[in-house]
């Protein structure tokens, strides 16, 4: 995975993410959402097949990569409180 920042203003921050598909910016662009000083997020992505995902980020307060950075933690914590259930799960009965 590489990441390329193709533009950084002071509220604005878009990104490439190549090697990915949608699945990791669509899962970013949620946890995004749910921080009430990002105004706007979203990824877009021109054709599945040939390209990566760019994601797009707008703050009314504070810096866009900060934003996504704690979006990034908060990913992190989700998947080991998933993998946590997993471990912890019962085998169905047979």
């Amino acid at each position: 995975m590489e990441v390329v920042v193709l533009k950084n203003e002071p509220d604005y921050l878009e990104i490439e993410i190549k090697g990915e598909e949608y699945g990791l910016a669509g899962m970013l662009k949620e946890l995004l959402l749910q921080d009430e000083r990002v105004e706007f997020a979203a990824y877009r992505m021109d054709h599945p097949q040939v390209a990566s995902p760019v994601l797009m980020i707008r703050t009314s307060q504070g810096k866009p990569m900060t934003a996504l950075k704690q979006a990034i933690k908060r990913l992190k914590k989700e998947a080991e409180e998933f993998k946590e259930a997993i471990a912890s799960a019962k085998k169905p009965k047979k």
